[in-house]
Protein backbone atom coordinates (compact mmCIF):
# COMPACT_ATOMS: atom_id res chain seq x y z
CA UNK A 1 0.00 0.00 0.00
CA UNK A 2 1.29 3.40 -0.95
CA UNK A 3 0.07 6.94 -0.75
CA UNK A 4 -1.38 8.99 2.02
CA UNK A 5 -4.31 7.34 3.77
CA UNK A 6 -7.11 9.62 4.95
CA UNK A 7 -9.86 9.08 7.49
CA UNK A 8 -12.38 8.24 4.76
CA UNK A 9 -10.01 5.62 3.31
CA UNK A 10 -9.69 3.97 6.72
CA UNK A 11 -13.47 3.96 7.20
CA UNK A 12 -14.03 2.43 3.76
CA UNK A 13 -11.38 -0.21 4.44
CA UNK A 14 -13.21 -1.12 7.64
CA UNK A 15 -16.58 -1.39 5.86
CA UNK A 16 -15.08 -3.57 3.10
CA UNK A 17 -13.47 -5.90 5.63
CA UNK A 18 -16.67 -6.30 7.65
CA UNK A 19 -18.65 -7.17 4.51
CA UNK A 20 -15.94 -9.56 3.27
CA UNK A 21 -15.35 -11.40 6.56
CA UNK A 22 -18.81 -11.50 8.12
CA UNK A 23 -18.14 -15.04 9.35
CA UNK A 24 -15.12 -13.87 11.33
CA UNK A 25 -17.16 -11.02 12.80
CA UNK A 26 -19.88 -13.46 13.86
CA UNK A 27 -17.29 -15.80 15.39
CA UNK A 28 -15.89 -12.90 17.44
CA UNK A 29 -19.41 -12.05 18.56
CA UNK A 30 -20.06 -15.64 19.70
CA UNK A 31 -16.84 -15.70 21.72
CA UNK A 32 -17.77 -12.44 23.45
CA UNK A 33 -21.30 -13.73 24.05
CA UNK A 34 -20.04 -16.88 25.78
CA UNK A 35 -17.48 -14.97 27.88
CA UNK A 36 -20.02 -12.36 28.97
CA UNK A 37 -22.61 -14.95 29.93
CA UNK A 38 -20.18 -16.98 32.00
CA UNK A 39 -19.40 -13.89 34.07
CA UNK A 40 -23.03 -12.74 34.01
CA UNK A 41 -24.40 -16.02 35.35
CA UNK A 42 -21.82 -16.03 38.15
CA UNK A 43 -22.78 -12.48 39.17
CA UNK A 44 -26.50 -13.30 38.91
CA UNK A 45 -26.12 -16.25 41.26
CA UNK A 46 -24.23 -14.11 43.79
CA UNK A 47 -26.82 -11.30 43.71
CA UNK A 48 -29.80 -13.67 43.79
CA UNK A 49 -28.41 -15.49 46.82
CA UNK A 50 -27.77 -12.23 48.68
CA UNK A 51 -30.73 -10.03 47.66
CA UNK A 52 -33.33 -12.37 46.16
CA UNK A 53 -35.69 -11.86 49.08
CA UNK A 54 -35.11 -8.11 49.61
CA UNK A 55 -37.58 -5.71 47.90
CA UNK A 56 -35.13 -2.80 48.21
CA UNK A 57 -32.90 -4.49 45.63
CA UNK A 58 -35.79 -4.42 43.14
CA UNK A 59 -36.02 -0.66 43.67
CA UNK A 60 -32.27 -0.33 43.12
CA UNK A 61 -32.48 -2.26 39.85
CA UNK A 62 -35.36 -0.03 38.73
CA UNK A 63 -33.11 3.05 39.03
CA UNK A 64 -33.58 4.19 42.63
CA UNK A 65 -30.11 5.59 43.41
CA UNK A 66 -30.74 5.86 47.16
CA UNK A 67 -31.80 2.20 47.33
CA UNK A 68 -28.73 1.21 45.33
CA UNK A 69 -26.41 3.07 47.71
CA UNK A 70 -28.10 1.46 50.73
CA UNK A 71 -27.66 -2.00 49.22
CA UNK A 72 -24.00 -1.38 48.43
CA UNK A 73 -23.16 0.07 51.85
CA UNK A 74 -24.73 -2.86 53.70
CA UNK A 75 -23.30 -5.65 51.57
CA UNK A 76 -19.58 -5.12 51.33
CA UNK A 77 -18.86 -8.87 51.08
CA UNK A 78 -21.25 -9.23 48.13
CA UNK A 79 -19.75 -6.20 46.39
CA UNK A 80 -16.28 -7.68 46.91
CA UNK A 81 -17.36 -11.02 45.45
CA UNK A 82 -18.90 -9.37 42.39
CA UNK A 83 -15.80 -7.22 41.98
CA UNK A 84 -13.52 -10.27 41.95
CA UNK A 85 -15.73 -11.98 39.38
CA UNK A 86 -15.53 -8.90 37.16
CA UNK A 87 -11.75 -8.65 37.60
CA UNK A 88 -11.36 -12.34 36.77
CA UNK A 89 -13.52 -11.95 33.66
CA UNK A 90 -11.48 -8.93 32.52
CA UNK A 91 -8.17 -10.74 33.00
CA UNK A 92 -9.48 -13.81 31.17
CA UNK A 93 -10.73 -11.67 28.31
CA UNK A 94 -7.38 -9.87 28.05
CA UNK A 95 -5.59 -13.22 27.70
CA UNK A 96 -8.10 -14.43 25.11
CA UNK A 97 -7.79 -11.14 23.23
CA UNK A 98 -4.07 -11.77 22.60
CA UNK A 99 -5.01 -14.79 20.51
CA UNK A 100 -8.18 -13.32 18.99
CA UNK A 101 -6.57 -10.02 17.97
CA UNK A 102 -3.62 -11.84 16.45
CA UNK A 103 -6.02 -13.95 14.41
CA UNK A 104 -8.08 -11.00 13.23
CA UNK A 105 -5.01 -8.96 12.26
CA UNK A 106 -3.58 -11.94 10.37
CA UNK A 107 -6.82 -12.24 8.40
CA UNK A 108 -6.90 -8.51 7.65
CA UNK A 109 -3.25 -8.57 6.58
CA UNK A 110 -3.15 -11.75 4.48
CA UNK A 111 -6.71 -11.49 3.07
CA UNK A 112 -7.45 -15.24 2.73
CA UNK A 113 -10.33 -16.44 0.54
CA UNK A 114 -12.86 -19.02 1.63
CA UNK A 115 -13.95 -20.10 5.09
CA UNK A 116 -11.38 -22.85 5.44
CA UNK A 117 -8.44 -20.63 4.49
CA UNK A 118 -9.76 -17.85 6.72
CA UNK A 119 -10.05 -20.23 9.68
CA UNK A 120 -6.50 -21.51 9.10
CA UNK A 121 -5.15 -17.98 8.80
CA UNK A 122 -7.02 -16.89 11.93
CA UNK A 123 -5.77 -19.80 14.03
CA UNK A 124 -2.23 -19.58 12.73
CA UNK A 125 -2.06 -15.83 13.24
CA UNK A 126 -3.41 -16.06 16.77
CA UNK A 127 -0.93 -18.78 17.75
CA UNK A 128 2.05 -17.14 16.03
CA UNK A 129 1.61 -13.80 17.76
CA UNK A 130 0.21 -14.86 21.14
CA UNK A 131 3.41 -14.52 23.16
CA UNK A 132 4.64 -11.31 21.56
CA UNK A 133 1.17 -9.84 22.16
CA UNK A 134 1.42 -11.05 25.77
CA UNK A 135 4.67 -9.08 26.17
CA UNK A 136 3.00 -6.10 24.57
CA UNK A 137 0.10 -6.50 27.01
CA UNK A 138 2.50 -6.27 29.96
CA UNK A 139 4.03 -3.11 28.47
CA UNK A 140 0.55 -1.65 27.98
CA UNK A 141 0.05 -1.77 31.76
CA UNK A 142 2.95 0.64 32.17
CA UNK A 143 1.59 2.80 29.35
CA UNK A 144 -1.77 2.99 31.14
CA UNK A 145 -0.31 4.17 34.47
CA UNK A 146 -1.22 7.84 33.75
CA UNK A 147 -4.78 6.72 33.02
CA UNK A 148 -4.90 4.77 36.30
CA UNK A 149 -3.62 7.82 38.19
CA UNK A 150 -6.27 10.01 36.55
CA UNK A 151 -8.88 7.36 37.38
CA UNK A 152 -7.91 7.49 41.06
CA UNK A 153 -8.35 11.25 41.09
CA UNK A 154 -11.65 10.94 39.23
CA UNK A 155 -13.02 8.35 41.64
CA UNK A 156 -12.17 10.64 44.56
CA UNK A 157 -13.99 13.48 42.82
CA UNK A 158 -17.00 11.24 42.19
CA UNK A 159 -17.13 10.05 45.80
CA UNK A 160 -17.81 13.60 46.92
CA UNK A 161 -20.58 14.08 44.35
CA UNK A 162 -22.30 10.74 44.97
CA UNK A 163 -22.94 11.69 48.59
CA UNK A 164 -25.28 14.51 47.49
CA UNK A 165 -26.76 13.00 44.30
CA UNK A 166 -30.37 11.82 44.42
CA UNK A 167 -30.92 10.71 40.81
CA UNK A 168 -28.91 9.15 38.01
CA UNK A 169 -29.27 12.37 36.01
CA UNK A 170 -27.38 14.33 38.68
CA UNK A 171 -24.41 12.00 38.22
CA UNK A 172 -23.99 12.42 34.46
CA UNK A 173 -21.94 15.64 34.68
CA UNK A 174 -19.65 14.42 37.50
CA UNK A 175 -19.19 11.10 35.69
CA UNK A 176 -17.95 12.88 32.57
CA UNK A 177 -15.63 15.18 34.53
CA UNK A 178 -14.40 12.44 36.83
CA UNK A 179 -13.87 9.64 34.34
CA UNK A 180 -13.36 11.58 31.10
CA UNK A 181 -9.61 12.35 31.49
CA UNK A 182 -8.82 8.75 32.45
CA UNK A 183 -10.86 7.46 29.50
CA UNK A 184 -9.03 9.79 27.08
CA UNK A 185 -5.60 8.71 28.36
CA UNK A 186 -6.64 5.07 28.08
CA UNK A 187 -7.80 5.58 24.49
CA UNK A 188 -4.42 7.10 23.58
CA UNK A 189 -2.53 4.24 25.24
CA UNK A 190 -4.72 1.52 23.71
CA UNK A 191 -4.40 3.10 20.26
CA UNK A 192 -0.61 2.98 20.52
CA UNK A 193 -0.85 -0.69 21.50
CA UNK A 194 -3.19 -1.38 18.56
CA UNK A 195 -0.75 0.12 16.05
CA UNK A 196 2.14 -1.77 17.61
CA UNK A 197 0.16 -5.00 17.17
CA UNK A 198 -0.69 -4.13 13.58
CA UNK A 199 2.96 -3.51 12.74
CA UNK A 200 4.10 -6.72 14.43
CA UNK A 201 1.65 -8.73 12.30
CA UNK A 202 2.35 -6.81 9.10
CA UNK A 203 6.13 -7.19 9.57
CA UNK A 204 5.76 -10.82 10.69
CA UNK A 205 9.02 -12.09 9.11
CA UNK A 206 10.99 -9.52 11.12
CA UNK A 207 8.85 -9.06 14.26
CA UNK A 208 11.23 -11.11 16.40
CA UNK A 209 13.98 -8.57 15.70
CA UNK A 210 11.49 -5.69 15.98
CA UNK A 211 10.33 -6.71 19.46
CA UNK A 212 7.28 -5.60 21.46
CA UNK A 213 9.01 -2.67 23.16
CA UNK A 214 10.48 -1.28 19.98
CA UNK A 215 7.15 -1.68 18.15
CA UNK A 216 5.35 0.20 20.94
CA UNK A 217 7.89 3.05 20.89
CA UNK A 218 7.58 3.29 17.11
CA UNK A 219 3.77 3.33 17.41
CA UNK A 220 3.82 6.20 19.92
CA UNK A 221 6.06 8.24 17.64
CA UNK A 222 3.91 7.43 14.63
CA UNK A 223 0.72 8.56 16.39
CA UNK A 224 2.39 11.86 17.23
CA UNK A 225 3.09 12.40 13.51
CA UNK A 226 -0.23 11.10 12.12
CA UNK A 227 -3.21 12.59 14.00
CA UNK A 228 -5.54 10.83 11.56
CA UNK A 229 -4.95 7.67 13.61
CA UNK A 230 -6.35 9.40 16.71
CA UNK A 231 -9.27 10.85 14.72
CA UNK A 232 -10.02 7.36 13.45
CA UNK A 233 -10.22 5.81 16.91
CA UNK A 234 -12.23 8.78 18.23
CA UNK A 235 -14.70 8.26 15.38
CA UNK A 236 -14.98 4.63 16.49
CA UNK A 237 -15.75 5.65 20.06
CA UNK A 238 -18.33 8.20 18.90
CA UNK A 239 -20.04 5.47 16.89
CA UNK A 240 -19.80 3.15 19.90
CA UNK A 241 -21.45 5.75 22.16
CA UNK A 242 -24.14 6.42 19.54
CA UNK A 243 -25.02 2.72 19.45
CA UNK A 244 -25.38 2.63 23.24
CA UNK A 245 -27.51 5.78 23.25
CA UNK A 246 -29.84 4.14 20.74
CA UNK A 247 -29.98 1.04 22.93
CA UNK A 248 -30.84 3.08 26.02
CA UNK A 249 -33.50 4.96 24.06
CA UNK A 250 -35.06 1.71 22.91
CA UNK A 251 -35.01 0.20 26.40
CA UNK A 252 -35.94 3.24 28.52
CA UNK A 253 -39.55 4.00 29.36
CA UNK A 254 -40.97 0.96 27.55
CA UNK A 255 -42.82 -1.78 29.37
CA UNK A 256 -40.87 -4.98 28.80
CA UNK A 257 -42.64 -7.27 31.23
CA UNK A 258 -42.80 -11.04 31.31
CA UNK A 259 -41.06 -13.49 29.03
CA UNK A 260 -41.70 -11.54 25.82
CA UNK A 261 -40.27 -8.36 27.34
CA UNK A 262 -37.18 -10.14 28.60
CA UNK A 263 -36.63 -11.75 25.18
CA UNK A 264 -37.06 -8.39 23.44
CA UNK A 265 -34.54 -6.72 25.74
CA UNK A 266 -32.14 -9.64 25.28
CA UNK A 267 -32.43 -9.44 21.49
CA UNK A 268 -31.79 -5.69 21.45
CA UNK A 269 -28.78 -6.13 23.71
CA UNK A 270 -27.27 -8.79 21.45
CA UNK A 271 -27.82 -6.68 18.34
CA UNK A 272 -25.94 -3.84 20.06
CA UNK A 273 -23.08 -6.20 20.92
CA UNK A 274 -22.94 -7.48 17.33
CA UNK A 275 -22.80 -3.94 15.96
CA UNK A 276 -20.05 -3.09 18.45
CA UNK A 277 -18.07 -6.16 17.32
CA UNK A 278 -18.41 -5.09 13.69
CA UNK A 279 -17.24 -1.58 14.59
CA UNK A 280 -14.18 -2.99 16.38
CA UNK A 281 -13.39 -5.24 13.40
CA UNK A 282 -13.68 -2.24 11.09
CA UNK A 283 -11.43 -0.23 13.40
CA UNK A 284 -8.70 -2.88 13.19
CA UNK A 285 -9.07 -3.01 9.41
CA UNK A 286 -8.59 0.75 9.15
CA UNK A 287 -5.53 0.55 11.37
CA UNK A 288 -4.05 -2.16 9.16
CA UNK A 289 -4.75 0.06 6.14
CA UNK A 290 -2.82 2.94 7.70
CA UNK A 291 -0.04 0.72 9.03
CA UNK A 292 0.60 -0.52 5.51
CA UNK A 293 1.83 2.96 4.55
CA UNK A 294 4.38 3.11 7.36
CA UNK A 295 8.04 2.66 6.47
CA UNK A 296 9.49 -0.60 7.80
CA UNK A 297 11.86 -0.45 10.78
CA UNK A 298 15.53 -0.20 9.89
CA UNK A 299 17.27 -3.54 9.88
CA UNK A 300 20.12 -4.14 12.27
CA UNK A 301 23.10 -5.69 10.52
CA UNK A 302 25.42 -7.68 12.73
CA UNK A 303 29.08 -6.88 12.29
CA UNK A 304 31.68 -9.65 12.30
CA UNK A 305 35.16 -8.60 13.22
CA UNK A 306 38.03 -10.63 11.87
CA UNK A 307 41.25 -11.11 13.76
CA UNK A 308 44.58 -11.27 12.02
CA UNK A 309 46.67 -14.16 13.15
Amino acid sequence: MTGRVRLGDMARAGARSVSQYTGTVLAMFVVQFIAAWIAGVAILLILDGAFGQRPIFDDAVDGDLVALLIVIRNASAVVAAVTWVVIGAIVAWLVWSWFLTGGVLAVLTERPRGRLETARCFGGGGAAHFFVFARLGVLSILLNLPALFALGLGVGYLAERIATAMTIGELIGPLILGLGPAALLHVLASTAVDYARAELVLRRPTHESLGALRALIRAIGYLARRPVAILHVLAYWLAFIAVWVIFLWLAHGRAMLGTSGALALFAIRQVVTLVRTALKFGLLAGQVELTGTRPPPPRTVARVESRDR
